[in-house]
């Protein structure tokens, strides 16, 4: 079998080399994935365990024919990195079950977006995960199951999609019952304080931690300290083991491992178009939980960047230099709207996906909780929309971008009181065109309205020029 370098990248001697960059479709990939040697996929497996069950790249057709409909629809990167990338990403269902039969303690983080998982990863043999992030399931499956069993629980449309992580916690089938659910609350997503307490009726176990409002360092550091020490303690509680400051600290390094390898991937992703924004956004949100599965993530990320590297050292691109340059605020529920954005001209050169807390680096010179509260401070959500609206801003002027979109979230508190209010601040600020829309509820296309609206704005922005 052929040895697979430090960074991840397969050797030559793998008999595998990359097309030339491209973006594919389903099929496409498909076709892609029957010309990898059985030795790469033998190579690739999940908690570093050598062993059948735990190899996770798979054919692309074997995770529609499990559900994930919405797959078929989209456009991928052509490389081997990212054929890997999907195929750990979907396996992370799986991938949880079988961290409960090896014997792994599963723990629920809601709410924070990128702080708990820290603390948490930093215990052996303990397994993070976000059930926020369920809140794609329902598009990619083009299904309701999810958000009418929400519905069913007291939690209706009038509701951010997030609400599908209620409808997971009853169904007990996307994710193993955790052993213990912690949920952020305060300075949060109203609508998603109301998922957490309806959810909180199927948890074994729950603690509540608070989230302040951004105000003076001091004394927002010193709360969020007091509330991560309890995480700790419950921690301790459910494993019965100790948590050093060594341990915590080897922590936030393996954190902080991931965080710089993603801040590379955006310069080269935003600033040369060397990976498509659908990779880039699964790689930003990898950040909050790391897919389950840190050191498997870590060497995933390995091989994507070493592969962004190689084409940027080539002057390949898979996007077009000329494209209409975009700035997306908000993550879009349904993926699609990235790939339609790409195949008709424009690309992504910077993102405000309302996880900017689970993309700072943590000061690893303070003490491991201090130093992870004062990265929480970076939160998007937990301070005014205008200082969210100067990020969009900062990356709009530094990828010379041409336009703005806000994908709003249909029934999303949150979105109703700030998309306009963060267009205006950019209307002001740089006399950008906005774009703002909410999205629909899933379906298997995007409705010929948005489409309309999204293709007059690509013309405006061309007209511009």
């Amino acid at each position: 079998m052929s040895q697979t370098s430090q960074t991840g990248r397969t050797s030559p001697t793998s008999g595998w080399a990359d097309p030339k960059p491209a973006r594919v479709s389903f099929d496409e990939w498909q076709e892609l994935f029957e010309r990898v040697p059985d030795d790469l996929i033998e190579r690739y497996h999940y908690f570093g365990r050598n062993e059948a069950w735990a190899k996770y790249l798979f054919p692309p057709q074997t995770f529609a024919i499990y559900g994930m409909r919405h797959l078929r629809r989209l456009k991928y990167d052509n490389s081997l990195a990212a054929l890997r990338m999907w195929g750990f990403v979907q396996n992370e269902t799986e991938r949880l079950f079988r961290a409960r039969q090896i014997g792994r303690r599963v723990i629920a983080t809601m709410g924070d977006l990128g702080a708990v998982p820290v603390i948490v990863n930093s215990f052996a043999d303990c397994v993070a995960f976000y059930p926020d992030c369920i809140w794609w399931t329902p598009f990619a499956m083009e299904s309701r199951v999810l958000l009418d069993a929400a519905a069913e629980l007291g939690i209706g449309d009038a509701t951010c999609f997030s609400r599908a992580a209620l409808g997971a916690f009853a169904k007990h089938s996307y994710f193993p019952d955790p052993d213990l659910v912690i949920a952020s609350t305060g300075a949060s997503c109203d609508d998603y304080s109301g998922v957490e307490q309806l959810a909180e009726r199927f948890a074994r176990e729950m603690l509540w931690v608070e989230m302040p409002v951004r105000c003076r360092m001091g004394p927002m550091r010193h709360m969020l300290v007091k509330e991560y020490e309890r995480v700790v303690e419950k921690m301790e509680q459910v494993t019965g083991h100790r948590l050093t400051e060594d341990e915590l600290r080897a922590g936030i390094q393996r954190t902080n491992t991931v965080r710089k390898m993603v801040s590379r991937l955006r310069e080269l992703a935003y600033g040369s178009g060397v990976l498509p924004a659908l990779e880039m956004m699964v790689v930003e949100f990898g950040n909050l939980h790391y897919y389950s599965d840190i050191t498997e993530w870590t060497a995933v990320l390995e091989h994507l960047l070493a592969t962004a590297e190689e084409r940027a050292a080539k002057g390949e691109r898979v996007l077009n230099e000329d494209a209409l340059r975009i700035v997306w605020v908000t993550p879009p529920a349904d993926p699609l709207l990235l790939t339609y954005v790409e195949d008709h001209g424009a690309r992504v050169v910077g993102t405000e996906y309302v996880i900017n807390q689970a993309l700072e680096l943590i000061d690893e010179s303070k003490p491991g909780l201090e130093a992870i509260a004062e990265s929480f401070t970076a939160a998007s959500l937990i301070g005014s929309t205008k200082a969210r609206a100067a990020s969009v801003i900062r990356q709009a002027r530094e990828g010379r971008a041409e336009g703005v979109i806000i994908s709003s979230i249909f029934g999303g508190s949150h979105c109703a009181m700030e998309g306009r209010l963060i267009a205006d601040y950019v209307k002001a600020e740089l006399d950008l065109p906005v774009l703002e829309f909410d999205v629909a509820p899933p379906s298997n296309e995007i409705s010929r309205q948005l489409q309309t609206r999204i293709d007059a704005f690509l013309e405006v922005l061309r007209n511009r020029r």
